[in-house]
């Protein structure tokens, strides 16, 4: 039984973990794809931060822009599953030298906060949701991590929306994140 959101968000404040017990909302295999240890480690610390919402919440708040199982409880990781397959893709078929994981950390973190921090989370997606998952990468990374990794993957993630998002797309790694995740949002895949 998924917890409700009160539930969730206290449980988030005091540390304890009470996620859904389904196999699809587990990142274990999109974290095993990045092979650079430091960004691993930072993506699945990043991923223990992660506001309840994140586990239980559907991709979209009204419905309109992702698959029928993204728009049901957990659709947001599912979704997130899907990005990261997609980027799989692009990053293999990619003519350009890239950074494949700050791509692969950005795509599996890029709608971490999508309905806020976890402190007073909305009903609906957030328009600065992307400048927010940014935000916890650097929160979470401190002076921990190594500060051109830290910024590429906050950047990608800072530009996941392109166009609709109001930040430019700066780099290689920020253009295929984005395409990502406007790729699995149109073609839905099994994950």
């Amino acid at each position: 039984m998924e917890p409700t959101e009160a539930e969730a968000l206290e449980d988030w404040h005091l540390g304890r973990t009470r996620r859904p017990v389904k196999d699809i909302r587990d990142l274990d295999e999109e974290l095993c794809r990045i092979q650079d240890d430091e960004i691993r480690s930072l993506t699945k610390e990043c991923l223990e931060k992660a506001p309840p919402h994140f586990w239980y919440r559907p991709a979209s708040s009204s419905g309109k822009y992702h698959a029928p199982e993204e728009n049901e409880s957990g659709g947001l990781v599912i979704h997130s599953k899907r990005v990261c397959k997609v980027a799989e893709i692009l990053i293999e078929a990619w003519p350009n030298p890239i950074k494949p994981d700050v791509i692969r950390s950005a795509c599996a973190l890029h709608d971490i906060r999508k309905y806020g921090d976890g402190f007073s989370p909305t009903q609906h997606t957030l328009s600065n949701h992307p400048q927010l998952g940014a935000e916890l990468v650097r929160e979470v990374a401190g002076n921990k991590y190594d500060g051109d990794k830290v910024y590429n993957i906050m950047s990608a993630i800072a530009s996941h929306m392109g166009k609709w998002g109001g930040k430019a797309i700066f780099s290689h790694e920020d253009l295929i994140v984005h395409l990502a995740d406007v790729i699995a949002t149109k073609v839905w895949m099994e994950v």
